[in-house]
């Protein structure tokens, strides 16, 4: 009796240590897929800023503006301003998100170390 009872503590130990030597496998395989979304998301973040820089020329390194009548749907000058205000301060407050979470992941990996 005694001897079972010593032998399926030993089995439940070594299932133990078997199954956290795997989560932490699997950690650094979670780890290294968020890193990559991660660079993705900022690499989409750049694609981004450089687009909207784009489409609004007269904004950047003072382009002569451009001759084109508006219409009277097209957006005036200040809220074109607003409107790259308010992405550029998105993209940075997720970029902001995204060095944080990249902050935790690299402390969650050295702590597992």
């Amino acid at each position: 009796m005694l001897r079972r009872v010593g032998l399926m503590v030993a089995i439940a130990l070594l299932t133990l240590l078997l199954w956290q030597g795997r989560t932490a496998a699997q950690s650094a395989a979670n780890l290294q897929a968020d890193i990559f979304q991660l660079r993705s998301q900022l690499s989409q973040l750049r694609a981004q800023v450089n687009q909207l820089s784009r489409q609004n020329p007269s904004s950047v390194r003072g382009a002569p503006p451009s001759r084109t009548p508006r219409s009277p749907t097209d957006p005036t000058d200040p809220q074109i301003i607003d409107r790259l205000a308010t992405l550029a301060i998105e993209a940075k407050d997720r970029l902001s998100a995204l060095e944080n979470r990249v902050s935790k992941l690299e402390q969650t990996t050295r702590g597992t170390r």
